[in-house]
């Protein structure tokens, strides 16, 4: 047990914060200049309940640890190093979260009150498919 728990940090750490921001660094301007829009300031952080300073992060992470999101309200991009398991998982939700920066995030909210989820919200099908182009980033 001892030895599949430092596996698996060693796995973890193969994916730290400062080679997520790399991977960043290398990719996003390019991102940005295919599919348009201004760059956005992106913020690599362990996880989105740690960020936000939530309360039982541990239970919270088993539940659903997402790898990014874009909050319109502060303009910016957040990267989770603690979800990222390979370069293609961070070019795939630069591509997903940048594609949301292009659209109308009052169109995006008013969609979701509507009924539509993850899986046939137009917005999010688009960021899906914005995501397919990833190993030209490589």
């Amino acid at each position: 047990m001892k030895h599949l728990k430092l596996f698996e940090e060693l796995i973890n750490e193969s994916f730290s914060k400062s080679k997520v921001e790399k991977v960043v660094k290398r990719v996003y301007s390019q991102i940005v200049k295919d599919l348009g829009g201004e760059e956005k300031k992106v913020e690599v952080h362990h996880d989105i309940y740690t960020r936000l300073q939530a309360v039982g992060v541990e239970d919270l992470m088993a539940e659903n640890n997402p790898s990014a999101e874009y909050d319109p309200h502060v303009d910016k991009i957040f990267i989770y190093w603690s979800a990222m398991d390979s370069e293609e998982e961070i070019i795939r939700s630069l591509l997903h979260e940048h594609t949301h920066t292009l659209q109308d995030q009052k169109k995006f909210k008013k969609l979701y009150d509507e009924g539509y989820n993850y899986s046939n919200h137009p917005y999010e099908l688009e960021a899906l498919k914005a995501e397919k182009s990833w190993k030209k980033y490589k």
